[in-house]
C-alpha cells in the first residue's frame, strides 16, 4: 500500500486515467484549432488553440510513460 492507503493498481489506474483525460483535452483544442481555421477565424488564435494542445498532450503522454 502507498502513503495514501492506495494499492500500487489503484494508483497506476488513477495515473493512466488522468493521462489520458490530458490527451483528450488536447485533442479538443486541436479540433477547435481545426474548426477556427476553417471558420476564417484569425491565425494567432488557431495558433495558440494549437500550442494549448500541444501543451496537454505532452502533459498525457507524459503522464501515461
Amino acid at each position: 500500500m502507498g502513503r495514501d492507503g492506495r494499492s500500487p493498481a489503484s494508483q497506476r489506474r488513477r495515473t493512466d486515467l488522468l493521462g489520458w483525460w490530458y490527451v483528450c483535452i488536447g485533442g479538443g483544442f486541436l479540433l477547435l484549432g481545426i474548426r477556427s481555421l476553417l471558420y476564417g477565424q484569425r491565425f494567432w488564435l488557431i495558433l495558440l488553440r494549437w500550442v494549448i494542445a500541444a501543451g496537454f498532450i505532452f502533459l498525457g503522454v507524459n503522464r501515461l510513460r
